[in-house]
């Protein structure tokens, strides 16, 4: 073989393994090995062959040999543990991500809007009245929807939705339901009410049941499917309005897709998991830096970053023996240092 021909097939090689494909493949590959090495974390210390065991019984292939307990431990604690800590990694990644696109800002994060605020308020509304888990998932969900409706109002009703506009709005209504929320904060009960709200506020996966996947994964599936069908536009729209306008894109309708699909992965992933902070605003730099700014590379790799990502710090959260940490906690203490890291590696011309 002539040098000129060993260095072509080199770099053939060097195209295959940096493609966007092998790239997705080699993450999907770290999330599917993170995922059964989950259920090895915890305060019960059940056996990889256990684990194992326990999922072949229920189609045939193993006889029972352990007790009950661990099999509750396996399927009804830690199983949807770890798949919700996956999907809303990459719920709340892809939200990031098409917002930083929409609002063309390395700064934003899923709650621009006051989403976080809205839910926030609306869980603690419901402890103080001791509801159910139940009633304050659905407070939250409701009071999340009704926070980022009265941004998008705000700014339609003053700028038609003008970028700038639509941010201020959500600061004001984050703002607000910030203070109805120390109002809720300052008459709750100090002795289980207060400790309650705080907790959530702070992000937990303790909570998480079967039932949560079921509820999370048609928002999920809805959200990503619709962005993924409006990729092009929204990666036209990232270009500017105008030049939107001029290839003919209905920006006010790709707008209101964006905001819409991104609400309702936030305000699932924070009603049942509570305030986890970072995840959308960093992760989808880690994307952008791995597959570059094509739109619908970015929210395919933001997914699978964020599940990772989050699964990754809940394992660390369920390693810490005696006590459960905040989950929110956590993802600031390592979130922020890996934001510094990305933003001095970022170029300015990051969208």
């Amino acid at each position: 073989m002539t040098d000129k021909k060993y260095e072509a097939s080199l770099h053939k090689k060097k195209v295959k393994i940096g493609s966007f494909g092998f790239k997705i493949a080699v993450l999907y590959i770290a999330l599917f090995m993170l995922f059964f090495i989950s259920f090895w974390f915890g305060r019960f210390d059940i056996s990889p062959k256990t684990v194992f065991d326990i999922f072949l019984s229920k189609i045939g292939l193993v006889t029972p040999y352990w007790e009950e307990t661990l099999e509750t431990v396996v399927l009804n604690v830690r199983l949807p543990r770890i798949i919700i800590a996956s999907l809303v990694g990459g719920a709340l990644s892809v939200s990031g991500a098409s917002y930083q696109t929409l609002f063309k800002n390395p700064m934003v994060s899923p709650d621009i809007l006051g989403v976080s605020a809205g839910a926030g308020f609306g869980a603690a509304l419901a402890m103080v009245q001791n509801a159910g888990w139940l009633q304050i998932q659905i407070s939250a969900l409701i009071f999340g929807i009704v926070a980022v409706m009265t941004a998008a109002l705000i700014g339609y009703i003053f700028a038609r939705q003008e970028i700038t506009i639509m941010v201020l709005s959500g600061i004001v209504v984050s703002a607000f339901f910030q203070a109805l929320l120390s109002i809720i904060k300052t008459i709750a009960d100090t002795e289980q009410a207060l400790p309650s709200i705080t907790f959530w506020l702070m992000g937990s996966m303790g909570r998480t049941t079967n039932k949560d996947i079921f509820i999370m994964l048609p928002a999920l599936i809805l959200s990503i499917t619709i962005l993924f069908i409006f990729r092009h536009q929204i990666n036209t729209l990232s270009a500017g309005e105008d030049e939107a306008k001029t290839l003919g894109v209905n920006v006010a309708l790709v707008k209101a897709i964006v905001i819409v699909t991104s609400t309702l992965m936030t305000v699932v992933s924070v009603s049942m998991c509570g305030i986890i902070g970072w995840v959308g605003m960093i992760v989808p730099h880690m994307a952008r830096m791995l597959v570059g700014a094509n739109y619908a590379k970015i929210i395919s790799s933001s997914f699978v970053i964020g599940a990772l990502f989050l699964l990754f710090i809940d394992d660390i959260v369920r390693t810490v023996p005696g006590v459960e940490l905040p989950l929110g906690v956590l993802t600031a203490l390592i979130g922020t240092p890996v934001f510094v890291l990305l933003l001095s590696k970022v170029r300015k011309g990051w969208i």
